[in-house]
This record gives structure tokens, C-alpha cells and sequence, in this order.
């Protein structure tokens, strides 16, 4: 009811305070689709959002999508890290596109070790990239060479 009115931090509050778990989860979840919604835009909320329901693969979606690739690759990290799961129906893909574009990122701005780095760790999705780029041994030669 108090979301049919827009009154969405008041519904967020009353369903952690009287709602079984699963019902506090269904309104956070609208909440957050609400908080990305393109007359709302806010994203970074909703993250924070997704984050306490332990959304981790909508999160790191999320921080892809935005195009925060070094936080996306570095989030999903710490879930693989830590056992947090990242369920989806393809998950090497997810953590792959996330890993390869990070590794990209850092390519563009000089750091061709890095890129190298996260191009491995991206798995079958990194092989062409890894391709384009020197090997690691190649990279810490050419570091060797400018001192």
C-alpha cells in the first residue's frame, strides 16, 4: 500500500520491522527496482539495498552495467574469495565479461601487467585479449629495461 503511494522509505522500514523475512525481502527487492527506475536513478542506493539482502550477483551486474568495471571485477573477487555465491544461469560468462573488461580498462591506461592479470583470471572470455597482450614475463622485462 505504501508503495502504490511512493511512499517507499516507509515501506522499506515497516517490512524489516513487521514482515517475515521473505515478505521484507520481496518489498526491499521492489524497492531497488524502484531506485534504478530511470525517473529515480539511484543506483549507488540500490546497490547498498541489494547488498544487505546478499544480492551479490545483482550487485556485481549492477557495478558492470554502470560501467564501474574496476569495482565490478574487484567485488566479484571478494565473493569468489570469501565463498559469497554469484548464482545465475552462466556465471563463468557474468564473472568473465566482468574480468575481461576490467583487464581492458587497465590496458587503456597503461597498467599492461594488470590487464595481463585479469585477462587470465577472466578464463575463456580473456583468451583473445590475452592474445593482444604481452605475456606477464614479456611486461616485467620491459619494466626491467627502464630502470
Amino acid at each position: 500500500y505504501l508503495q502504490t503511494y511512493g511512499e517507499w522509505n516507509r515501506a522499506a522500514w515497516l517490512a524489516k520491522v513487521r514482515l517475515n523475512p521473505a515478505e521484507s525481502s520481496d518489498v526491499l527487492k521492489r524497492w531497488a527496482e524502484h531506485l534504478c527506475s530511470p525517473q529515480v536513478n539511484q543506483k549507488s542506493k540500490a546497490i547498498l539495498v541489494l547488498l544487505s539482502l546478499g544480492c551479490f550477483h545483482k550487485v556485481g551486474e549492477m557495478l558492470h552495467s554502470m560501467r564501474y568495471f574496476d569495482r565490478a571485477a574487484l567485488f566479484i573477487e571478494a565473493c569468489l574469495k570469501y565463498g559469497s555465491s554469484l548464482t545465475t544461469a552462466s556465471p563463468h560468462k557474468f564473472i568473465g565479461a566482468a574480468f575481461v573488461d576490467y583487464a581492458k580498462m587497465l590496458r587503456s591506461i597503461g597498467l599492461k601487467q594488470g590487464a595481463v592479470l585479469w585477462a587470465s583470471r577472466a578464463g575463456e572470455a580473456g583468451k583473445e585479449l590475452l592474445d593482444e597482450l604481452p605475456s606477464e614475463e614479456e611486461v616485467d622485462n620491459s619494466l626491467g629495461n627502464i630502470e
